[in-house]
């Protein structure tokens, strides 16, 4: 049986140090409150409370536009902890477990809440933690709530959690939004930066995607230099106006084989692309194998890369092949399904060479192996 997981969202401060109001000044168009809410809501949770204190009225007016509940805390000028209180107070009854995000933390994703709510209790706190340092939002159990209402306030919630007993959870996330709030007009342009490419992994990401997924150093290697290919054949298209998304082009290339180590590991490895958030990603990288019809440019760049790379060397489809057979010798079944895969990856060495005027061996000549 599911737990029901509801979530107070903290927007009652004065964004002093900001020059601005943060909770509905546009982020990329569209306000933290909006980004927060919406995500805590299609992550699954059945109530958002959203506190309010400065300029109360503007925020509780699209909360309540958002489906969210909007309770006002005049005490807020006394500091983070009266809204805590505030929020609580206001919760529904039935809940097994809520949320605490303030509204200044936006760009934490959707399935990264999904993966907290899975591990959410009655009687225990669920922390998020990105490479090693915790983030927002906490998953309070219920249990928990007199505690918090029953406290002074005098150490904040930490000083609430370390006293009241309950068992408290790390779970490791890909998601370095957990991190992010937005107190300075530089964090916000970090922030602004980062909502234009959700769906896509940040440098730090990439690492901790690649820590969770548990992929051996060889693998990330391959993985590595399948990139580079890509991005050497997707600069090129692009360069003579074809319509290539680089950044996805890159990313899906980068984690292609993120679960080698897995049976099926094309399928494994866009199930752990899309549980962590990056189903753009996964879409493209799903096909590095067994390339679908009517596949994007991205794929097919992809897969074709991926043909030419053994391990971290460059080789021709011809030589790529002779592999296969030493590997597969004759067996009938298995060439068809070889000979399909090849048929699929020289149509698109085919359609680079006719866009660029170039072919295969002198688009990557520098690559290190001719092929």
């Amino acid at each position: 049986m599911s737990l029901i997981i509801d979530a107070v969202v903290l927007a009652a401060g004065y964004s002093s140090r900001m020059g601005f109001f943060k909770p509905i000044s546009p982020l990329n168009g569209v306000s933290p409150l909006r980004r927060v809410v919406t995500s805590l809501k299609d992550a699954g949770t059945r109530e958002v409370v959203v506190v309010t204190g400065y300029r109360g009225d503007e925020t509780a007016e699209l909360a309540v536009r958002l489906g969210a509940v909007a309770v006002e805390n005049p005490l807020f000028p006394q500091g983070m902890f009266s809204s805590v209180r505030t929020g609580v107070c206001a919760l529904a009854r039935g809940f097994d477990a809520f949320f605490l995000l303030p509204v200044d933390i936006p760009s934490v994703r959707t399935d990264t809440l999904r993966i907290l709510a899975a591990k959410a209790s009655r009687h225990g706190i669920v922390h998020p933690v990105f490479l090693g340092e915790r983030g927002h939002p906490p998953l309070v159990g219920a249990s928990i709530t007199p505690h918090i209402l029953a406290s002074s306030g005098e150490g904040g919630l930490r000083a609430v959690f370390n006293s009241c007993g309950a068992v408290a959870e790390d779970v490791p996330v890909t998601d370095e939004g957990i991190l992010l709030d937005m107190d300075t007009p530089e964090d916000y342009e970090v922030l602004r930066r980062r909502c234009k490419r959700l769906w896509l992994p940040s440098r730090r990401e990439e690492t901790a995607l690649w820590q969770s997924a548990g992929t051996p150093a060889r693998v990330r290697r391959h993985c590595e230099m399948v990139s580079s290919v890509s991005m050497s054949l997707g600069l090129a298209l692009a360069g003579r106006g074809l319509k290539v998304n680089v950044p996805l082009l890159r990313g899906a290339a980068l984690f292609h084989d993120v679960c080698r180590h897995e049976k099926d590991h094309a399928a494994a490895g866009a199930t752990f692309l899309e549980h962590n958030g990056f189903s753009r990603l996964a879409r493209i990288a799903s096909g590095h194998r067994d390339l679908p019809a009517n596949a994007p440019i991205e794929a097919r760049i992809v897969h074709l890369a991926d043909k030419v790379v053994k391990d971290t060397s460059l080789v021709s489809l011809e030589e790529r092949m002779e592999m296969m057979r030493s590997v597969y010798g004759e067996d009938p079944i298995a060439w068809r399904s070889i000979r399909e895969k090849f048929a699929r990856a020289r149509r698109t060495s085919r359609m680079i060479e006719r866009a660029t005027g170039l072919d295969l061996h002198n688009l990557l000549k520098f690559r290190g192996k001719d092929i």
